[in-house]
């Protein structure tokens, strides 16, 4: 089905623009839908809403960054699009149940064991 070839496109886009500056009139742009028939399409084809994915995909790079790198907890949450570092750590709680600098100390013990 051709839709099911788009959103497997889409997702691939978003995937490795997962760092720029993704919003929902970003993808839909790119997209050359409405975006709310775009979250409408990517809902009905993924079972998630597209805003809740890219959120997701952007925590879950950001978890791989502070779990892989000493970069400062800020740049992460600029780099990847959040308006600041408050709502940045309000949204990873949220996600995994902890806040990033937690995840950092807890997370580098583990990744220095794998090494």
């Amino acid at each position: 089905m051709m839709s099911d070839a788009f959103i497997h496109d889409l997702i691939d886009w978003i995937d490795n623009n997962i760092e720029a500056r993704l919003d929902l009139d970003t993808v839909a742009g790119r997209a050359g839908y409405s975006k709310w028939h775009l979250q409408r399409m990517f809902k009905e084809h993924t079972g998630y809403p597209l805003g809740e994915y890219i959120r997701n995909k952007k925590l879950k790079k950001s978890a791989d960054r502070l779990t892989t790198t000493n970069e400062p907890i800020l740049n992460v949450a600029i780099s990847l699009g959040f308006d600041s570092q408050q709502s940045f750590n309000r949204s990873f709680k949220r996600q995994y149940g902890v806040a990033p600098g937690a995840w950092r100390r807890h997370a580098v013990p583990a990744a220095s064991a794998m090494q």
